[in-house]
């Protein structure tokens, strides 16, 4: 049998025994690699390796090596499989090696370790008073890892900040802040502000996707025109001067309600409080003694209705208490109870 004209072989070389390939055909061509190609696991959990290799030498044989504590599952013709166990450190590689017919290969695969997103947190809103500004504030706890982490503040569907982490380059968990200052329009009234964080590991791992607690705006008042604010600025105070107004809740008039309430013992009246434009909306409250009466509240928003009883005669007080922004007025009654 000839040489073949590409690989030669020495003079003195043993004659090839017949169940062993030629090294020649061995060692530059075989392949190593770790599946999967980006390990993903929870912190606590643990995670499957599979080492594969190409390597025809029945002699050849590979592992990984690591910190964590693993556990052999199977080692196979062309592959290896580990389990590692409870992982916990943030920051971890795998070494995989196969040693084929007097070479050896090695390849390095980092672990990324993540933690369930948990919800969101708003810090309290006040009212604010229209023209002023407000700096929203969303906390997100424990995040790992953060460099996969994107950061929405909403106005009910309107988005107001996005905010990523991408070069953020630590493993460990950490508590990210975003803010964003809004200045009060009087349309952002009753809306609601929500804070959503997103964990994204896809495609080789989980997504999280979860939002705040919304926390709803409430706005008072208006600016004054910029021909009147000179004017306030020096002295005019909360007074009402032609054309100007101080940035206060708009709440000209006091509440509506009869002065007196005639009924017999026993039996049951509506009571009515009402207001006419007001901003921002009205709270109402109405009170018979010492004892809150439960309300409706009309459409609109402007009359609060309770309906008004008494087992005994006598002169009781109805106090209806209307709040609109940081304004509080009230309007008192006198139910009169009588016995045929």
């Amino acid at each position: 049998m000839g040489t073949s004209p590409g690989v030669p072989r020495p003079p003195t070389a043993p004659a090839p025994n017949p169940c062993v390939l030629p090294a020649a055909r061995l060692g530059a061509s075989f392949e190593l690699s770790v599946e999967p190609a980006v390990p993903v696991v929870e912190h606590g959990g643990s995670l499957r390796l599979t080492l594969k290799t190409t390597c025809q030498d029945p002699e050849g044989s590979g592992n990984v090596e690591t910190l964590i504590r693993k556990q052999l599952v199977m080692v196979g013709p062309g592959q290896t499989v580990v389990d590692l166990l409870n992982v916990t450190a943030w920051n971890s590689s795998v070494l995989g090696y196969y040693s084929c017919s007097q070479q050896r290969k090695v390849v390095t695969t980092k672990l990324i370790v993540y933690r369930a997103l948990e919800p969101p947190v708003l810090d309290p809103v006040p009212q604010v008073e229209v023209g002023k500004s407000h700096e929203l504030v969303c906390h997100v706890a424990g995040v790992a890892p953060v460099r996969n982490l994107t950061v929405i503040l909403r106005r009910g569907g309107e988005t107001l900040r996005t905010k990523t982490f991408e070069r953020h380059e630590q493993d460990e968990p950490v508590t990210v802040r975003v803010t964003h200052r809004l200045t009060a329009q009087q349309g952002d009234n009753g809306q609601s502000i929500t804070c959503q964080a997103l964990l994204d590991l896809a495609p080789y791992g989980p997504r999280f996707d979860t939002t705040s607690e919304p926390r709803v705006l409430t706005v008072y008042g208006k600016p004054a025109p910029a021909s009147c604010r000179h004017l306030l600025r020096r002295g005019g105070g909360n007074r009402l001067t032609a054309g100007c107004f101080s940035p206060v809740a708009e709440f000209p008039e006091d509440p509506q309600m009869e002065p007196h309430i005639y009924l017999e013992t026993s039996e049951t009246v509506n009571a009515s409080c009402a207001v006419g434009r007001v901003f921002p909306a009205a709270r109402f409250e109405l009170a018979l003694g010492n004892q809150t009466l439960p309300l409706t509240i009309s459409q609109d928003g402007h009359r609060a209705t309770a309906e008004v009883s008494r087992s005994r005669p006598g002169h009781f007080g109805l106090v209806c208490t209307v709040t609109v922004g940081p304004v509080e007025r009230k309007k008192e009654a006198t139910v009169h109870v009588y016995r045929e």
